[in-house]
């Protein structure tokens, strides 16, 4: 009996302890130079536990996830990284949310390969994001 709750043990904390994907990026022109970019920048941050990335058109939506710890400080954490983003994609509108429901949408949306019906669930998902309730 012993032997087995110490094998149980440690095939749960190999689980618990596997390595998964931080940011996935959704984008409808083939632009690696700028994926990249976006995903070095996220996997690098401390704050942020899991990241949805949307580059369409001339539109950059990221939808994060915050770890547990930062869930107080969602509004500054979301605020320095549209100001990052902005900074270094000048020539897209930024979108930037912290909100879980935005995040959960845009997971859906990622699995959608109809762009007209990804642009508009985004501008849909941009009102969303302004609404404060």
């Amino acid at each position: 009996m012993r032997k087995w709750f110490v094998v149980v043990c440690f095939v749960l904390l190999l689980v618990g302890c596997g390595e998964r994907e931080k940011v996935f990026v959704y984008q409808s022109v083939n632009d690696e130079k700028n994926k990249q970019e976006v995903q070095h920048l996220l996997k690098e941050a401390k704050a942020i536990d899991e990241a949805n990335v949307i580059f369409l058109n001339d539109e950059l939506v990221v939808a994060m996830q915050v770890k547990p710890l930062e869930k107080w400080h969602r509004k500054k954490v979301e605020e320095s990284w549209k100001r990052k983003l902005e900074e270094k994609f000048t020539n897209l509108n930024v979108t930037v949310s912290t909100d879980f429901k935005l995040f959960w949408e845009t997971s859906k949306i990622m699995e959608n390969q109809d762009q007209q019906a990804v642009h508009e669930k985004i501008q849909h998902l941009k009102k969303l994001a302004k609404e404060e309730t």
